[in-house]
Order: structure tokens, then sequence, then C-alpha cells
């Protein structure tokens, strides 16, 4: 489960190096400033998120990417086309333009060549460079309540399928080039508009559209958080000239995975009965692989890491953090995927849940049991 968790937050060394106790200010700018951003990336998932609050907060916005992904989003920006997967020459048409950023904002990397390849175009440009990394950099979840200087993974050089370990080294190039100027925001599952994970393509597809669903007699913490509370902070970050590691997850509050169900199906006016089966049941007897098979779901009286949906948040909240109304969040992720509004990976298999057929065969085993 340990790996099976780190490659879903992917799909959604060194030890932490001391994080500031407080928001610390862009040494250059003015809070409440217009500024001029570049985004790289800016039109999957979390991008547009990220670049719809930035416009709200008035700023300009460029965007640099392959201009494939979702090409009908923010057709009045300044669009500049390249490829970073071409290395140093995908970015031509960056170097041609004159001017410079205030800020960069770096959405998608998992490999930290992409980030020294932007940054050694960039450097001389901008003043500032905000990463969206994520919890899978920390070495291990054994520690409730992490916060973020908990260790994160150690190694040296980028290892194919390390989610990790990559996403940390992504990270040491950030604050290596970018020593006093970075914001670096470790989100963990990201679910809302334009998600492609199991939220809204699995569980409330269940819950909106079965009769009868399966879930595990436990209120196990659960976290996760919407795609606009990220982008609403990375505004924040730059309206009040805040850097630092920040780790982005929710709910602001304890949730549990019964009130994580229960209330997405009030949310979406469900008529669904959820039989809440025994936990050893599902385990030991019909070997259902918690949070693989049961998404969100982490028994953690069995985890030998119970704090992973157990990370503090407190850093972020005193930085101005705020979470949209879990209702909204499960309307706007369940609109998403009947409109078919994300787009999936390619090549990908379902690897979350399980079929119709097996789930009502466990029901019907389950109401079999004396």
């Amino acid at each position: 489960m340990k790996n099976n968790r780190r490659k879903f937050i992917g799909d959604m060394g060194m030890a932490g190096i001391a994080t500031f106790t407080v928001p610390s200010i862009f040494a250059n700018f003015k809070a409440g400033a217009r500024l001029n951003v570049l985004v790289l990336g800016g039109t999957n998932f979390l991008g547009p998120a990220i670049v719809k609050s930035l416009l709200k907060g008035g700023h300009e916005v460029t965007l640099f990417n392959r201009g494939i992904t979702n090409p009908h989003l923010f057709k009045d920006l300044k669009r500049i086309f390249g490829d970073r997967e071409k290395g140093l020459s995908g970015y031509t048409n960056l170097t041609s333009q004159k001017g410079r950023w205030d800020i960069v904002i770096d959405v998608w990397p998992q490999h930290p060549k992409f980030v020294k390849d932007a940054i050694a175009v960039i450097k001389k440009r901008t003043t500032h460079y905000i990463f969206i990394s994520s919890i899978a950099a920390y070495n291990h979840y054994i520690k409730i309540g992490m916060d973020e200087s908990s260790p994160r993974r150690k190694g040296t050089s980028y290892e194919p399928g390390n989610y990790n370990l990559n996403k940390a080294l992504c990270e040491k190039v950030v604050e290596e080039n970018f020593p006093d100027n970075f914001t670096i925001l470790r989100p963990g599952a990201i679910v809302g508009d334009r998600d492609s994970g199991p939220f809204g393509t699995y569980l409330l597809d269940r819950i909106a559209n079965r009769k009868e669903i399966l879930a595990p007699d436990s209120n196990d913490p659960v976290q996760f958080i919407d795609a606009q509370d990220i982008g609403n902070f990375v505004n924040k970050c730059v309206e009040s000239a805040i850097k630092g590691h920040f780790n982005m997850v929710g709910p602001a509050s304890t949730m549990g995975y019964k009130e994580f169900l229960t209330m997405a199906k009030d949310a979406l006016k469900s008529d669904v009965k959820i039989i809440w089966m025994d936990v050893k049941f599902l385990v030991t007897e019909m070997k259902l692989e918690p949070f693989m098979q049961i998404p969100f779901w982490i028994p953690v009286a069995l985890d030998p890491e119970p704090g992973f949906h157990q990370i503090s948040n407190k850093k972020a909240i005193n930085a101005g953090l705020k979470f949209t109304d879990y209702k909204e969040t499960v309307e706007i992720s369940y609109d998403s995927f009947k409109e078919k509004r994300f787009i999936l990976e390619e090549d990908s298999e379902l690897v979350f849940g399980i079929s119709d057929k097996k789930e009502n065969e466990i029901i019907e085993k389950w109401k079999k049991k004396p």
C-alpha cells in the first residue's frame, strides 16, 4: 500500500531543510502589486485553477506550453509555445521574447532536468519561483502531524518511476537556484474540476448511480484538497508576497471516512444505500486492498504509516489557505466527471476501485453472513 499511495498522489536524499516558521516576504515586491506572471503549463488540471485565480487577482499572465492540452482555454492570454521534453531547444520561442517576469509558476514537472532547464532559461529574467511539488516528496508517513520540516526522500539523481524521490529532487533544484525567493507547495490528493482521479470517476459515480455501495465500517481520517483552493493560495502567495514550503492538504478540520461518503451522498442528493461492512471482512476475507480498491480509505490501525492522511496544514492555514465547502467540491467534481472535463493519461488503466460485478458479489456475501 505504501508504494501505491505514492503512485496515487503522483497521478493526482536529503532531509527536509529548515522551513520558515512564518510566511516570509519577497524582498523586491510590494504586497498587492499587479505582477507579471509566467505559468509553465497551465491548461490541464491544476493549472487552470491557478491561472483563473491569478486573473481574478488582476495579474498579467503569460502561458508557456505546447498548445496541445485544452487549447481552447485562456485564448485571450499571451502564449509562448514550446516543449519542455525537448530540453533547452524546446524554449526557443521563450528565449526570443524580450522582457522579464516577476514570478514564474511551475505546475507540472516530475523530473529535475525539466526544472533545471527551465531555470537555466529564465533565472535571470525572474525574481521568484513557485513550484508545485507533492507530499510524495516526504521520506515516509510514520509520524502523525508531519509538518514542512519532515524528512524528504533521500537520493541524488533521477530514478524512473520513483515519483516521491523525483519531486524531492525538483524541490532541491528550485531551492538551490532561488535560495531566498521560492515558494514550494506540497499538495496531497487533489480533487475538483478537471480531476481524472478516483474521487469523481469512481467514488462519486458509484454514489450517484448505484443502488447500493459497500464501505468499511470505519471512520479513519481522510485528507484531500480542491484544486481551486490551491489556485487561490497561489494567488495569495503572489498578492501577499509569501514564500517558503507549505503542505496543501485539507479539510480545515479532521474528516472521517464515513463523513467523507455520507456528506458526498447528501451533496449529490443520492438515494444510494451505503452498506457498512466489517473491516476484517473486507480486508481479510474479501482481500480488498485499502486505498487502491477502496479509494481514499486507509485503516490507521493496520497501517505502518498512519500519518499519510494526518499531515499538518497549520502553516498554510496561518498563511491564508482557505477551503471550499465540501458540498461544493463534490458538486464541481461530479459535474466535471459528467461533462468529461478531464484528461486521462495515455495508456491509463483502471487501477482504483473494483468492478460492479465484484462489488455486487461482495454485497451478496455480506448479506448472507449469519
